[in-house]
């Protein structure tokens, strides 16, 4: 059987990657001892460090029946699911509910996301917090080959060509406030500035400063948010 398309051969290891890269940052964001849903599991990489390092129980569903098989390795329950049909969490409900839900670089995928953010509150506690990572189509990057016009698809990243929805900074907001959550902080990752601006922030024991343009910079916009009980 053919490796997954998203895939890393261990379950992630913060202490090998860029502190600020988004995975680090998603890591840190997730309470530790939490009962998780994970949307877009991939093969449980990001699955396997909740459960091992943060004491977490989590469920995930992906679509690709390869990842699941890897993830289902690495996690208390992983499940091949269409997260666009209407019954895809039902696997889920068994081991609800959830203290948290993560969907990392996964609704950017879907035709019917807000659809899925609706359904998931019903397997949520009153409270419960919401991590969304989507890919940011106003980067830097992406308006210079617009300029130059260019709109080119790739195997990976902000052009992905599977994806389906683009978000700005302004839109992720509304895709999660739209469906009832309330966004109580963004984070960035992808940019080198705010990547400077991190290490000079700890090697001189300073609070982490706020997203510096994120519109503009940001390859990667992560979203905080909580189901209002």
């Amino acid at each position: 059987m053919a490796l997954p398309k998203y895939h890393i051969e261990t379950i992630f290891t913060p202490e090998q990657t860029n502190p600020d890269d988004a995975h680090s940052l998603l890591m840190r964001l997730v309470p530790p001892n939490s009962r998780v849903l994970e949307l877009g599991c991939a093969s449980g990489y990001l699955s396997g460090y909740m459960e091992q390092r943060l004491g977490c129980t989590v469920t995930g569903l992906e679509f690709d029946p390869a990842a699941v098989q890897i993830a289902a390795t690495r996690m208390s329950h992983a499940y091949v699911a269409d997260l666009d049909q209407p019954d895809a969490l039902d696997l889920a409900a068994p081991t609800a509910p959830f203290d948290g839900l993560l969907a990392a670089a996964i609704l950017e995928h879907l035709k019917y996301p807000e659809a899925l953010l609706q359904r998931a509150k019903t397997l949520l506690k009153p409270g419960a917090w919401v991590i969304v990572s989507l890919p940011n189509i106003a980067h830097w990057n992406v308006r210079l080959k617009l300029l130059r016009g260019r709109f080119d698809y790739a195997d990976y990243g902000i052009m992905d060509r599977t994806h389906v929805h683009f978000y700005t900074v302004d839109t992720g907001r509304r895709l999660l406030e739209d469906q009832g959550y309330r966004v109580e902080a963004v984070h960035i990752a992808g940019s080198a500035l705010q990547n400077l601006a991190n290490r000079i922030a700890r090697a001189t024991k300073r609070p982490l400063p706020a997203p510096l343009l994120p519109g503009l910079l940001a390859y990667e916009l992560i979203y905080v948010a909580t189901l209002p009980g």
